[in-house]
């Protein structure tokens, strides 16, 4: 394995919609952290602002207070960061409002939460070529705004909620290579990171290079990378060790190509 540790900075608590697990607590996450020795870990719930309109009965209720609940986090030997996931709906506008990043160490923000239908995707995306286009737009246009993006993750890029009529692959197929290349180099100077997500690699063994290569777009263009189980549940949490150094090491990722939260000191 490439990285000397692992990490886990985007994971969801029982406090998450699609979680409602009591046992997916911040406890929970620590232990397994030190269990595997990983560098760091970060908790990111799913939020909606409610000081951004546009929220679907689903998010509302998920919001600043609401995710804050969490707080304080446990502590022990793995830095334990606190963090969100928010939404980017189809206006292309973070979920998050712009003065309330710094209540956060890390957000998460996805480009392809395409599952959902008017909240995120429009209408009329219906072949792999359009939804390539769609991200490609979506990751460009985020990309252009004033964020703090040395504190932002861009969430699993191959994850299989993209293109519910298909296969996710066919959009990353699709995908036109100068232009991501752009686009990746424009993240890395802004220092926002790259999730390895461990729960969208379920297709390396059948189509590896597409699979992979969304990422090795994004290492040639210098992004830096970090580790995600995306868990909901706690057997979830092994995702990452027993997922991702395969990932890494096919990837070629060394510790020059890590991404770190801010204030991260190891």
């Amino acid at each position: 394995m490439s990285f000397a540790h692992l990490e886990d900075i985007h994971c969801h608590s029982g406090l998450s919609s699609c979680s409602n697990d009591p046992a997916m607590t911040p406890q929970l996450m620590l232990e397994h952290a030190e269990k595997h020795e990983y560098r760091m870990f970060c908790l990111t719930d799913h939020l909606w602002d409610a000081a951004v309109p546009g929220s679907s009965d689903w998010y509302a209720p998920q919001d600043i207070d609401h995710v804050m609940q969490s707080r304080p986090l446990p502590q022990g030997r793995v830095p334990f960061f606190f963090g969100c996931e928010t939404e980017l709906p189809a206006n292309g506008i973070p979920a998050l409002a712009r003065d309330h990043f710094d209540l956060f160490d890390f957000v998460v923000i996805p480009p392809n939460h395409m599952h959902m239908d008017g909240l995120v995707r429009p209408a009329g995306i219906d072949t792999p070529q359009k939804m390539a286009r769609l991200i490609e737009d979506r990751l460009e246009n985020l990309l252009m705004q004033d964020l703090p993006f040395e504190k932002i993750g861009i969430a699993h890029l191959n994850c299989n909620l993209m293109f519910k009529e298909g296969a996710a692959m066919d959009v990353i197929a699709a995908m036109d290579e100068s232009r991501m290349l752009r686009i990746f180099e424009g993240y890395a100077k802004a220092g926002a990171g790259i999730e390895l997500n461990a729960f969208d690699y379920r297709t390396l063994d059948d189509r590896p290079e597409d699979t992979l290569r969304i990422f090795r777009i994004a290492k040639a263009a210098g992004s830096r990378f970090y580790c995600a189980s995306d868990g909901h549940f706690p057997p979830d949490l092994d995702r990452v060790p027993n997922i991702l150094p395969r990932v890494i090491d096919l990837l070629g990722l060394t510790e020059d190509d890590r991404y770190a939260i801010p204030g991260f000191a190891g």
